[in-house]
């Protein structure tokens, strides 16, 4: 039930390459995950004894961890199940034999599912609107450059629509774990078309907080953070 309610369709990933030692020192201290690969978060909508654990999701538990009475929770990664990275038109990659893995945040109480975590600056009433943002945790081999845009249109079902799609990449991925930004540029729509323009960099920026999602909205949340970057997903082969 987990994995077809809760599946996050958490996105392809991308760092923005820093142009100074400074910049990337200020990047890297909004990080949730510490240099030993230790998750670390607040919840800030968190109800005491809403949650009593967290545990962090790949085809298996990768981590787990419990929460405070204040919210915060502590999680220590392990190595996920990692995979070959893909390809995407208008698209480089600097090593296309780099094996990278994803994670999804899942909540619990009493041993039972309740829920999922997403570091994000939307709730329920902001879908797709310009502007919102999460952030995506992946695990990678080596060091990684991604550079390139990537463009792809559609048509729906009733083929009258045409949704179209552009991710931007500046990405340089380190070896080990990374916090990613998944940001909407644009959103457009009309009677017969969208058009959705996001970049993935890892510009973490201060308004991205822990957020509980509960079960009655999974599949909303699973709209916004896959409408439009499940296109790319093949990149990272995120399932």
């Amino acid at each position: 039930m987990m994995k077809t309610t809760f599946r996050l369709i958490l996105v392809t990933i991308c760092i923005a390459f820093l142009s100074c030692q400074k910049d990337e020192n200020l990047t890297i201290s909004k990080s949730s995950i510490t240099n030993g690969g230790v998750l670390n978060g607040k919840i800030v909508n968190y109800v005491i004894n809403s949650i009593d654990s967290v545990k962090a999701w790949n085809n298996f538990f990768v981590g787990t961890g419990k929460v405070a009475s204040t919210g915060d929770f502590s999680i220590g990664l392990t190595v996920p199940i990692l995979l070959k990275l893909g390809t995407l038109s208008g698209v480089t990659i600097s090593d296309s034999t780099a094996m990278t893995g994803t994670v999804s945040i899942f909540s619990f109480l009493n041993f039972y599912n309740n829920g999922v975590l997403s570091k994000c600056n939307y709730t329920a009433d902001s879908l797709n609107k310009a502007g919102i943002s999460n952030s995506v945790f992946i695990y990678s081999d080596r060091v990684v450059r991604i550079n390139g845009t990537h463009t792809e249109t559609f048509t729906l079902d009733n083929n009258t629509q045409t949704s179209n799609y552009n991710v931007y990449y500046n990405v340089m991925i380190k070896k080990g774990w990374n916090e990613l930004v998944y940001k909407v540029i644009s959103n457009i729509q009309t009677t017969n078309s969208e058009t959705i323009s996001g970049s993935l960099t890892n510009t973490i920026t201060d308004d991205l907080q822990w957020h509980f999602f509960n079960i009655g909205y999974s599949y909303v949340h699973k709209e916004l953070t896959g409408k439009s970057q499940q296109k790319t997903e093949k990149l990272f082969l995120i399932r």
